[in-house]
């Protein structure tokens, strides 16, 4: 190691003129002055004497940097102005600069003038081009321009905006937020040289439903008769015309967007069309053809841009016929796999060889026909799939990027989504772009920096023990797959939504192997409450935060497994079992309830929650109540309070994201 005194003349000396080389230049000095107490001037030509930073970069497509001490002068080069940004941050990052999470309080600034840096240059270069973070919700979007500072220090150098223009904005990013925020965020961002991707479930948005009336033709076939629900018939040439004009001015009203996503509709299955023309084509080839054709407009509107095609549900599998438009991309995104088990991991039998194989299809379909590299949209902060937390999945993310890059993904996404903003720092937050950007680093040390920036306190067996914990929660096997989703309030009572997870489905064989697995997780939580317990006498502001979430987490495990066991009663037939399970496992939602009153402090976000567990929860333990427990006054009761109180929730949250209603 060589030593480095600050307190000495030094100077930054940037000859070159962009404007991410001037923010990394700017940024350099900052963090100098704060670590220094020294003021360390940007200038643009040597001076005499003293030590120099030296700031320069290349012309390469690649975000790689180097940088160096010899002793008196430190070297950071960048391939590109990207690269050098890179390479400022990881110098500050030697020093002891750490940003776990956005904003000043997710920041650590070491303080003094002497550090020790290696004798031998870092040299670094990403293990995937495109490192991308997805924000998809109001709780995030408001924060916007903290966490795209946060992004470009953590080297990630793309922001896809989830939005929607639905006045339910549960898990996306409302639209009028986005415009309403785009003179905060497109400066940042373009200072970062960051690409803009935009959009989400909005194909159908572009065939407007009231044209029904006038053009059925254009609307999708189903059960014997046209139908406006979800997507629309793609071998319609009229109802082309219109998607493909109102497409058009989606296009021009969006200039600053370089990836396009404008996907069907968010269901399981049985969207698309089922007319004499359509027959013959697969539902990945229906949405193929509605996806070229707003390639060609595209093409004629921003030439550079691309638009995604979403491998998704039931659009996995390979386009069987329709050949894509190079300005096409396909979309990868597993929401149905198993988070138990790396994606690629032998021993689950949801995940192999289904979505790896089907991955690697997709990748050589797009490539052998010319089309924009493959994209991975991945769920590892998405609270909404993992209902409203977030599972600390270090390896699976690891394995994951490992996987990915082999398969020849060029950028890898993360949804960042919820119901409220993180209460306490997340790992898998800051770790994703640690390791998509290099995922051949170790683990435990990863973890255990994380923790001592964020808490001052090795963590590493706290969230070893967790991990340990989910994998037994999370863990999804062929038999329980099953996800229903329906829409009316009558079609809910009938039919309970179930989303990953929730093994409604699973015949009793199943249920009773996974509780006797899952009786291990109080085990490993009985763990990660000693290490809890051990930081009592720190002072770091932080630590009740997580002490409070870590009760979530408690609460949200206890139900899990509270609800296996109702269900296996269920499936059993064992009235007495199911009203012990049933209490039990309500008292557990309850507990749930009350982590959200006490420690969600936004109105609209407290009320965002409440809903979210009150739909995906309460309805089907409502239904087993009223089903397994009640007589019939009883079930009716049951049925109309559950019914008047999801209306209730829908009613307050239409339109509570709307920027006219911001305040919280």
């Amino acid at each position: 190691m060589s030593a480095i005194d600050l307190s000495k003349d030094w100077s930054i000396i940037l000859m070159q003129s962009h404007p991410t080389a001037s923010l990394a230049a700017r940024e350099l000095e900052t963090y100098l002055s704060h670590i220094s107490g020294q003021q360390i001037p940007v200038v643009n030509m040597l001076m005499p004497g003293g030590s120099t930073f030296y700031l320069q970069y290349g012309g390469e497509s690649n975000d790689g940097f180097t940088w160096s001490f010899d002793g008196r002068n430190v070297m950071l080069n960048g391939n590109n102005p990207r690269g050098l940004l890179y390479a400022v941050y990881s110098f500050l990052e030697e020093l002891g600069c750490c940003w776990f999470a956005p904003g000043k309080q997710g920041e650590r600034i070491p303080h003094g003038t002497v550090f020790n840096l290696p004798q031998q240059p870092v040299s670094e270069t990403p293990a995937l081009p495109g490192r991308c973070l997805i924000i998809g919700h109001h709780a995030f979007m408001q924060d916007v321009a903290d966490w795209i500072i946060w992004a470009a220090r953590n080297r990630l150098n793309t922001i896809f905006f989830h939005t929607t223009t639905g006045s339910l904005a549960l898990g996306a990013v409302p639209e009028s937020q986005y415009q309403a925020l785009k003179s905060v965020f497109l400066p940042l961002m373009n200072e970062r040289s960051m690409t803009v991707e935009h959009g989400g479930h909005g194909l159908t948005d572009l065939l407007p439903r009231e044209l029904f009336a006038t053009l059925p033709e254009a609307f999708r076939f189903r059960d014997g008769q046209r139908t406006p629900d979800h997507n629309f018939c793609p071998s319609s040439e009229s109802g082309l015309n219109i998607i493909k004009q109102n497409a058009e001015r989606h296009f021009r009203a969006h200039p600053e967007v370089e990836i396009f996503h404008l996907w069907g509709d968010d269901i399981p299955g049985g969207g698309w069309c089922d007319c004499e023309a359509c027959s013959e084509y697969s539902a990945s080839d229906q949405l193929l053809l509605a996806v070229n054709a707003l390639a060609d407009v595209l093409a004629g509107v921003n030439p550079a841009a691309q638009i995604s095609f979403i491998a998704y549900h039931d659009t996995e599998a390979v386009p069987a016929s329709v050949i894509p438009r190079q300005n096409v991309h396909v979309l990868w995104a597993p929401r149905m796999r198993c988070y138990a088990h790396p994606v690629n991991d032998a021993s689950c039998r949801l995940n192999v060889p289904k979505y790896t194989q089907t991955l690697q299809d997709q990748v050589e379909y797009f490539k052998s026909n010319g089309s924009s590299a493959t994209r991975v949209f991945e769920y590892y902060l998405d609270a909404v799939l993992f209902k409203s937390l977030i599972p600390p999945l270090p390896t699976v993310i690891q394995q994951d990027v490992i996987f990915y890059r082999d398969a020849g993904v060029h950028t890898m996404q993360a949804l960042m989504t919820g119901d409220y903003a993180w209460t306490a720092p997340q790992l898998n937050v800051w770790l994703f772009p640690r390791l998509v950007w290099n995922p051949d680093q170790d683990l435990d040390p990863l973890i255990t920096h994380f923790s001592r920036a964020a808490y001052e306190m090795d963590l590493l067996r706290y969230y070893r023990a967790l991990e340990q914990a989910f994998s037994l929660a999370l863990d999804i096997v062929p038999e329980q797959l099953k996800i229903n989703v329906v829409h009316g309030i009558r079609q809910l009572w009938e039919a309970p939504p179930s989303d990953m997870g929730d093994p409604v489905f699973a015949p009793l064989n199943v249920l009773e192997e996974k509780i006797h697995k899952n009786s291990a997780i109080q085990t490993y939580l009985e763990a990660a409450q000693r290490e809890l317990d051990a930081t009592v006498d720190t002072r770091n502001p932080l630590l009740p935060n997580e002490r409070d979430h870590f009760w979530l987490v408690k609460s949200w495990l206890q139900y899990d497994f509270n609800r296996l066991c109702l269900y296996a009663a269920v499936a059993a037939g064992s009235r007495n079992e199911i009203s012990i399970c049933w209490r039990k496992a309500n008292h557990s939602i309850k507990e749930v309830y009350r982590w959200g009153r006490r420690c969600i402090h936004s109105r609209k976000h407290r009320l965002n929650f409440h809903f979210m567990r009150f739909y995906t929860w309460n309805i089907r333990l409502n239904k087993i109540r009223a089903g397994h427990l009640c007589g019939g006054f009883g079930r009716r009761w049951i049925e109309l309070v559950t019914k008047l109180h999801l209306l209730y929730l829908y009613s307050r949250l239409r339109h509570v994201y709307d920027v006219r209603n911001d305040g919280s």
